[in-house]
């Protein structure tokens, strides 16, 4: 099995993975962990679901994420002639 099929990984790994230094990463765990960052899981060796961080990662920095609108603004319609949407 390959380092990259592994579902469950260290602090260490993980931070090898995302191409951090691992103390880097371990310095930004509490922020990233008060929004929501996959915790360590006692059942598997207190390590950290891969496929979990790696969706927490895309919804927080993905694609999708530059195309989402926080405060959209109202459409509105031109003053004179055709209706503008």
């Amino acid at each position: 099995m390959a380092k990259s099929d592994v579902l469950f990984v260290t602090d260490a790994e993980c931070a090898t993975r995302i191409g951090l230094p691992t103390q880097d990463f371990l310095d930004a765990l509490p922020a990233l962990e008060r929004t929501g960052f996959p915790t360590k899981d006692p059942l598997f060796n207190n390590k950290r679901y891969w496929p979990a961080i790696q969706a927490f990662l895309d919804k927080r920095s993905g694609p999708a994420s530059s195309f989402q609108r926080r405060n959209p603004a109202p459409l509105k319609r031109a003053a004179k002639g055709p209706e503008v949407w």
